[in-house]
């Protein structure tokens, strides 16, 4: 039988409001298990506030290439969070 494939966005708020929300990721990693073997989970994780906090930090700078940067920073929060969430799952 094929599973269904259940995609969820999970903020990056959700997952580093202020510090690791270690309490709220291990009820969604037991949600998520208890029903792995009637669906497949993709998680795509967003880069929350540690993003935008980076991001804003360069508002202020003259380049012709903040935005271009901005994005990148955005980029790499959300990767960064998305690892973290791969080694919190194991």
């Amino acid at each position: 039988m094929k599973k269904r494939v259940i995609v969820i966005s999970l903020g990056g708020s959700l997952i580093i409001p202020n510090k690791i929300d270690v309490e709220f990721l291990n009820n969604f990693k037991k949600v998520l298990l208890k029903n792995k073997r009637k669906y497949k989970f993709v998680i795509v994780c967003g880069g929350g506030s540690t993003a935008r906090t980076y991001i804003k930090g360069l508002e202020q700078q003259k380049t012709k290439k903040k935005q271009y940067f901005q994005g990148l920073l955005g980029i790499s929060t959300t990767r960064l969070n998305a690892r973290f969430m791969t080694y919190f799952f194991g």
